[in-house]
């Protein structure tokens, strides 16, 4: 894996960590009662025991991040593609699970001093409706507000088909036009769900709810408009790979600045609302959150239902669909070191080739190609292999193999380690092959074999 390859994932990957870091130090400031997932009393908020606990907490957690964040440096002294992948995903895996451990000990000293203090209330674990907030959810935006950008999307997708463009130019496009109009479905979500109560302050969970809903509404139809233009863009400029690869950075830069501001505005809009609530009757649901972050209720008939604090929506683990759900982002998330793993095998094996009677086999995992010894036109040893790229198969330190563009020859079949000199050309009557052996000496001696043939 060369070094801009490894930039490409790192700018990928890399924004995970302080999207994480900010997210969960942002939990330590007091929203609607919470604090790191623990619902306290406003007295309570002001002890120094908890306010100790939310400064060890950052702490740590930023102790945490800076580990993180100059791991991946270790990536380029890694030379080969299979460990450099993995080397990033098992990265990346840890820049996942290690600040929600840091969050999970300190919300359960905090969930202890709770307890030890008998900070709790008379409406614990109570589900709680204001039918005045129930009513104002129903005002929903038009519909119409996402039909223009649907239309936009759809235009690639009928011109694909109509002029016949390719299955995959067509497919690209019908799963942009679908991504937008899934975001109107998602928009509809959140009037299937509660207002926003925290205690009896109506007026206050009112404010709460708009707040919510605003931003929630502001993302979706945001991504409904900017999906649809992506995808016009790339229909019409899908010759241009250097305007489609910027095109995909801007959008999936706007995406992330989309999201991660109305989720902060709103986490503000939060905690500046709820400041001085919590001095007489307060709801608190801790029961009902794991960790004080998994939402887990037999009694709440919702699946998705919305998180505690900020924009976001979660999924209730006491439902079928919710384990389904967790059980497959958990086996998703244990998989990545794998992926690097799954390419080792085919890393690591040698290139061979062996001539029989009458064919030629070059071997890597399987038989790559297998060339009949009466359908070679001309043969020629190369000292220095060509520059190429890639257009189907693996491109690897020790293997190049599938189909590449080759510098003054063209499109060749390739099965080669690219490291060890000379290489055989092989002409064909319908294709080139460039092969070679990880045995430079034998490589020579194939080639040997095969002029004295192709000569007699």
């Amino acid at each position: 894996m060369n070094n801009i390859l490894k930039i490409v994932l790192l700018v990928a990957f890399y924004p995970v960590l302080p999207i994480l870091y900010f997210m969960l130090r942002n939990e330590s400031k007091p929203k609607k009662n919470i604090i790191l997932g623990v619902t306290l009393p406003y007295d309570a908020r002001q002890e120094e025991s908890v306010s100790h606990i939310c400064i060890s907490f950052r702490k740590h957690l930023g102790i945490t991040a800076l580990f993180l964040a100059v791991l991946p440096v270790g990536v380029f002294f890694v030379k080969y593609s299979s460990i450099s992948t993995t080397y990033l995903m098992t990265w990346l895996l840890m820049t996942i699970v290690l600040p929600y451990i840091i969050f999970t000990v300190f919300h359960r000293k905090l969930k202890r001093l709770k307890y030890q203090n008998n900070w709790t209330t008379n409406a614990a674990g109570r589900i709680i409706l204001d039918t005045k907030v129930s009513v104002q959810l129903q005002k929903k935006l038009s519909a119409w507000l996402f039909m223009p950008p649907f239309v936009a999307s759809l235009i690639p997708v009928i011109h694909a088909i109509y002029n016949r463009s390719g299955w995959m130019f067509a497919l690209v496009f019908i799963i942009d036009a679908m991504f937008v109009a899934a975001f109107y479905l998602f928009y509809r979500i959140l009037y299937r769900q509660r207002g926003e109560i925290i205690d009896g302050d109506t007026v206050l969970s009112m404010a709460l709810t708009r707040v919510r809903s605003y931003n929630w509404c502001k993302v979706w139809i945001g991504l409904a408009w900017l999906t649809g233009l992506f995808n016009v863009f790339i229909w019409l400029y899908i010759s241009n790979a250097p305007g489609i690869l910027i095109a995909t950075a801007v959008y999936t830069a706007a995406v992330l600045l989309i999201v991660i501001n109305a989720e902060f505005s709103v986490r503000k809009s939060q905690e500046q609302l709820t400041a001085s609530s919590g001095k007489d009757y307060y709801l608190d649901d801790d029961q009902y959150w794991i960790n004080g972050m998994f939402y887990y209720n037999p009694n709440d008939s919702h699946t998705m239902i919305k998180d505690r604090v900020g924009n976001n929506m979660t999924i209730n683990l006491a439902k079928p669909a919710g384990k389904v759900l967790v059980a497959l982002a958990i086996i998703v998330l244990l998989a990545l070191p794998f992926t690097g793993v799954l390419m080792m095998p085919s890393e690591f094996t040698p290139v061979s080739i062996e001539v029989t009677g009458t064919s030629l086999e070059a071997h890597h995992t399987s038989i790559a190609y297998e060339i009949s010894l009466n359908d070679v036109q001309s043969t020629e040893l190369l000292d220095v292999l060509p520059r190429m790229s890639k257009t189907n198969g693996l491109n690897m330190e020790t293997v190049l193999k599938g189909n590449f563009r080759v510098d003054g020859i063209g499109a060749c079949e390739v099965c080669l380690n690219p490291s060890v000199s000379p290489f055989i050309a092989i002409n064909t009557d319908d294709t080139i092959y460039l092969i070679n052996t990880a045995d430079a000496v034998k490589t020579q001696n194939i080639y040997t074999l095969l002029a004295s043939q192709i000569a007699n």
